[in-house]
């Protein structure tokens, strides 16, 4: 949307090339700093589909390489 000029969108820092491709303006927010939480909630009285165990699978591996 944010592309279309029907939105903005606050995403991870992009290099000047990558905004050109998306085709959109970025701005740095400097003030306040952006900080974020994620939290995840998921059904326990059944096994829980391939890409949910997939999905699962990749944030452990990627919150273990951020401690």
């Amino acid at each position: 949307m944010a592309a279309r000029g029907l939105g903005v969108a606050v995403v991870p820092e992009l290099t000047a090339e990558e905004a050109g491709a998306f085709g959109v303006r970025t701005v740095r927010i400097v003030e306040p700093e952006v900080r974020g939480r994620l939290a995840l909630a998921w059904r326990t009285d059944r096994p829980a589909s391939p890409a949910a165990k997939v999905l699962l699978g990749q944030l452990r591996i990627a919150l273990r390489a951020g401690e």
